[in-house]
């Protein structure tokens, strides 16, 4: 279980995200201002949801087939594939190295 400090950073970015893409459709037109200041939000987020997941209650990377898996999903987004396709890539790889060892 992540601290509470990471977990009200993660609830509050979601909410944030949350709250901004609800209002997007209401707004004519967003003011440049707003939208270079809150452009990292939604990477933010994706990166401390990953953070969170790979780390164990005290803080220390946990070493089981979720490295592998976010390091082909992340190489493969920095290849510009599609998101889509990074994620089930990623699952792919995690339940093929749990097929292959019989983890659970």
């Amino acid at each position: 279980m992540a601290g509470p400090l990471a977990l009200v950073l993660v609830l509050g970015l979601a909410g944030l995200t949350f709250v901004m893409r609800a209002a997007g459709p209401m707004l004519p037109s967003i003011p440049a201002t707003v939208t270079a200041r809150t452009a990292g939000l939604a990477p933010a987020l994706l990166a401390a949801l990953v953070a969170i997941e790979l780390t164990g209650p005290n803080g220390v990377i946990q070493v089981d087939v979720k490295i592998p898996a976010v390091v082909v999903a992340g190489g493969l987004a920095a290849l510009r594939v599609p998101f889509i396709a990074c994620v089930i890539a990623g699952a792919l790889v995690a339940a093929g190295l749990r097929a292959l060892f019989h983890l659970s």
